[in-house]
């Protein structure tokens, strides 16, 4: 990455999880990281581009993608806990990120790029796993209800905690991980 780019996605990060989105310009990040508002055009094209590529590059944990790639173990029941309880880690230790994304993204943005890169990649560990006979479940239906499930957890830990005050979400997700196994493994 050149510096100039890291410098701006720096600034951008700092200035998004301060003011939010839409009170960030791209003159006040330009600012911020000492270079012309053209230059974050000519490097990113659009204000929109420019979150994503924050997303993409500066959560707090990295590209999720990369990270889950390292903890995969090919053991399929294994496996459905890691990409369960990683996500829910992923988006917790990304909350400001989260936050940005579901309150201030306008409608021309592409949101959650971790979430659509990560809900790939399962779908084509399942459908690896399937041509080898160790899952039987549809590799799209499965990952994508791995992110739903987990995202609709957080998201109503977020906005609204009564719903989970007694109940602990590491049951949930365990429960629905019990049942994945049982239904799509070998």
């Amino acid at each position: 990455m050149k510096e100039t780019e890291k410098k701006i996605l720096l600034a951008a990060t700092k200035l998004f999880s301060e003011n939010g989105y839409a009170n960030t310009s791209t003159k006040k990040i330009a600012d911020a990281a000492g270079v012309n508002e053209l230059t974050i055009f000519r490097q990113f094209k659009s204000k929109s581009n420019l979150l994503q590529a924050v997303i993409h590059h500066h959560a707090f944990e990295g590209y999720i993608v990369d990270k889950i790639a390292h903890l995969i173990t090919n053991d399929v029941k294994k496996d459905i806990e890691i990409f369960t309880h990683t996500y829910y880690l992923f988006l917790k230790n990304n909350i400001k990120m989260y936050l940005i994304q579901v309150r201030e993204t306008d409608d021309t943005s592409k949101r959650f790029t971790n979430t659509i890169d990560y809900t790939a990649f399962m779908k084509k560990y399942f459908q690896q796993k399937k041509e080898e006979g160790t899952f039987v479940g549809d590799p799209n239906l499965i990952s994508t209800s791995i992110v739903s499930m987990v995202m609709g957890i957080f998201t109503l830990k977020v906005y609204a905690p009564e719903i989970y005050h007694d109940t602990d979400y590491h049951d949930l997700m365990n429960i629905f991980i019990e049942n994945l196994i049982k239904l799509y493994t070998k």
